[in-house]
Formats: C-alpha cells, structure tokens, sequence
C-alpha cells in the first residue's frame, strides 16, 4: 500500500513537471509586445495624410466657404392674469412684458383667449377681456419680430358658475 501511494506520489510531481515545463515553453514562443518606436507600425495608422494640391491648381470639387449667417437672439418676456378664476362673468387683466434683444423694428402680439375671441392689439400694460360664460380656458399669445422671431405665452383662466 506504501509503494502504491509514493508511486502516484512521484507520477503526479513528473505530470506537475511536465505540465510547468510546458507553460514555460509556450510562454517562451509569445512574442513579447513592445511600445512602438517612432518608425514602426504605420501599417496600423492607414494610408498617410493628402497632400493639399499645389496653390495654382483648380478643382470643381472645391466647396466654397460658407457665409456668416447671423444667429439672433429670442425674444425674451413673460405674461400673468390677474385674478386667474373668479365667477362669471369675470374681466381678467393680461399683463405682458416682452423684449426684443437685437431691437430690430417693432413687435406684433397675436391673442387668442380661448373663448372664440381674437385680438392683434398689443398691450400698453393691460389687456383686459371679460369671460361670459363659465368654463377653463387658454389663453395664448403670440409675439412676432419684424425678422419672423417669434415667442409664445399661455395663461389658464378658470371661471365658475355664479349659482353654482
């Protein structure tokens, strides 16, 4: 039994050898990877850069250079109701500040209150409207440069029935 065990005993430390001196032998083939020198591996970066052509050649494939286009500021504003609910009938008050940044020309305001009434009258500090009917409502405007910039605004307004 002694001499069975140290016979397996010695075939696994030569399979252990041999497995160890077979690592090492494949590790010794791999090639080792260097950092590469200043003249090496250009078939790795692709093709080398164009050279621009000549300076009297022409070519139709030449774009010619873009124009500046001018990018103008938006209008900037904002718009509040006072009182946004109340009973019917109820006169609300649209209060609208809005500046135009580039300050080109004049600016046109659009109303739409929601209710099937329309306006193009731009505001001095109120616009007032009165609602008739109970319901909620949107009111929107829309506030156009010269230049087409343009901004839009909402407001609720929420009336109530009087007997209700």
């Amino acid at each position: 039994m002694l001499f069975d065990y140290a016979k397996r005993s010695r075939c696994r430390l030569v399979f252990g050898c041999i497995a160890i001196a077979t690592v090492v032998v494949c590790a010794a083939r791999i090639p080792l990877v260097r950092a590469q020198e200043a003249d090496s591996g250009a078939e790795m970066n692709g093709p080398p850069p164009l050279r621009p052509p000549p300076p009297d050649a022409t070519t139709s494939d030449e774009v010619p250079p873009l124009e500046r286009v001018p990018i103008r500021q938006p209008i900037s504003g904002s718009m509040m109701v006072a009182p946004p609910y109340g009973n019917a009938p109820l006169k609300v008050g649209f209060f609208v500040l809005a500046t135009d940044p580039e300050n080109i020309g004049f600016l046109t305001y659009q109303w739409n209150f929601g209710d099937g009434t329309v306006s193009a009258l731009p505001p001095e500090l109120y616009i007032f409207h009165t609602y008739a009917n109970p319901g909620n409502y949107l009111c929107s405007l829309v506030i156009k440069t010269v230049d087409g910039r343009s901004k839009s605004f909402f407001q609720g307004v929420i009336v109530r029935d009087p007997a209700g």
